[in-house]
């Protein structure tokens, strides 16, 4: 029973120490508006809980920090050979950008250029296409005509050969009429 005892007030006084400890750290929440923030950044104390709600933090110790800040300062205090560099640097990209984006227009009204030509093409090569057949339809008329006209040319002949024959039978049979009847 006394270990029980010993047991059970041992357990609290841990979890008690505990609590307490929990208790002494804050929790600090870093929101996500954080990540647009500008100015100093936040310093992150070595016994506390964060919690960050954006999407990447980068962490930069002292030496790092300082190294940075000489840098801006020393940037920001440029001489104007510097300054000079950079600005035509800049002058040079932004007019980069902007012959990019005239070369992007052209090649888009080429493209509409060349949609425009293919679909006149594709008129063009329709509306022959329909020529061809309308000429393919004539021809063919035309030769179904001249087979007719060749036939009844044909026709015509016999036609004509035979009367030529019944003529000539018939004028021989009046021939030997008249020579008998003389």
């Amino acid at each position: 029973m006394k270990t029980a005892l010993f047991s059970l007030i041992t357990i609290f006084l841990v979890s008690f120490s505990f609590g307490q400890e929990l208790n002494s750290s804050k929790i600090i929440e870093i929101p996500a508006s954080y990540a647009d923030r500008i100015g100093t950044p936040e310093m992150v104390r070595k016994d506390s809980l964060y919690i960050f709600r954006t999407g990447d933090i980068f962490l930069v110790n002292k030496m790092s920090l300082s190294a940075m800040k000489k840098i801006y300062e020393e940037f920001s205090n440029q001489n104007d050979m510097t300054k000079t560099l950079v600005d035509n640097y800049t002058n040079t990209l932004k007019r980069n950008i902007e012959l990019e984006n005239k070369l992007k227009i052209n090649f888009a009204k080429n493209d509409s250029l060349d949609q425009k030509i293919y679909e006149r093409t594709q008129a063009t090569l329709i509306n022959t296409q329909r020529a061809l057949d309308y000429t393919i339809n004539s021809l063919e008329k035309a030769t179904n005509s001249l087979d007719l006209v060749e036939k009844n040319v044909k026709r015509q002949r016999r036609k004509s050969i035979f009367e030529k024959a019944l003529i000539a039978i018939g004028g021989v049979g009046v021939g030997v009429l008249v020579g008998v009847s003389l």
